[in-house]
């Protein structure tokens, strides 16, 4: 899930996440930024690097790239993990430094590792949901893999990186989703992202989620009871003893009403003329804070029938 910062990409990843899992899924959320927002969204406290449950057929980690080195290297090199022992921040500030894209690497490849991961014979998840950083991030992680091998003509990490990238550009396996709000920044930020990713990556895209929609079309037509009521001195009496309240204050709602909504469609037609993707509108929740319960409200969106 990638996009602008703010445009609620954390809130639909968790939102994603209890779709799939009341479907029977057993679904594995990555915090990528670490900030501890996915984890809360979900219901829990910040997490660690190891998945830890927070809700029923849900486990959720937050990327940690010294934790994630010390697992490689135990795994493929068989180095004990002796993390007060072993100045292994300074050892990762070195590799990232001579080496491009070495955390990037290891971004995409915990993630690949956890597509990976067993639970006796079978997959230990049916469904990963990662929860990227900012937009201008996700394009050098998704292109990480391709680029290292380019550096590395051999040996084991070529392997690695090149099953990486198999997941990554198969499309059964790996989809971008992108998230933006009906405004001008963040649709434009989200159709680049869309033609940058299908340009420069071998990642496909498979949805646009158009968040926080006004979900009402207010018209013109609609709207002119209202004026009248507010420019004549006896309706507006009339009305306001019937509403108990002042339509002035009702015209304003209804105007404001009218912009987000005439601006919701706008935006909406601009998404679905600039991408290959189906455009999916979620709607406005007024007075919603972020939290479970907003993801709540978004995944029942989510799982209602669409025409």
């Amino acid at each position: 899930m990638a996009g602008k910062g703010g445009t609620g990409k954390t809130t639909l990843a968790a939102a994603l996440a209890l779709v799939a899992a009341r479907r029977g899924k057993r679904v594995l959320c990555i915090e990528v930024d670490a900030k501890g927002d996915l984890p809360r969204t979900l219901g829990s406290t910040p997490l660690g690097f190891e998945p830890r449950v927070v809700q029923p057929h849900i486990s959720c980690l937050s990327f940690n790239a010294e934790e994630a080195l010390a697992e490689y290297l135990k795994l493929y090199f068989k180095v004990p993990r002796f993390a007060r022992l072993t100045p292994l921040a300074r050892v990762f500030d070195f590799a990232a430094s001579g080496v491009p894209g070495a955390k990037d690497v290891l971004v995409i490849g915990k993630i690949a590792f956890e597509e990976k991961r067993l639970e006796g014979s079978r997959h230990a998840w049916d469904l990963i949901i990662v929860d990227t950083e900012a937009t201008g991030h996700v394009l050098p992680q998704l292109n990480a893999a391709r680029a290292m091998m380019e550096l590395v003509k051999g040996g084991i990490i070529l392997g690695q990186v090149r099953w990486i990238d198999q997941i990554l550009s198969d499309p059964q396996r790996t989809l971008l989703t992108i998230c933006a709000l009906p405004e001008d920044m963040p649709v434009t930020e989200a159709i680049e992202l869309h033609d940058r990713a299908l340009a420069e990556t071998r990642i496909a895209v498979g949805a646009c989620f158009l968040n926080r929609c006004f979900p009402l079309t207010i018209t013109a037509r609609q709207l002119r009871p209202l004026e009248l009521a507010v420019t004549s001195a006896a309706r507006r009496r009339t009305v306001s003893a019937a509403l108990r309240a002042d339509p002035q204050a009702l015209l304003v709602g209804a105007r404001l009403g009218q912009r987000l909504g005439t601006a919701t469609q706008v935006h909406l037609r601009r998404l679905r003329a600039h991408m290959s993707c189906p455009v999916l509108e979620i709607p406005m929740r007024a007075g919603s804070r972020e939290g479970l319960a907003t993801a709540r409200m978004v995944a029942a969106s989510l799982a209602e029938p669409t025409t």
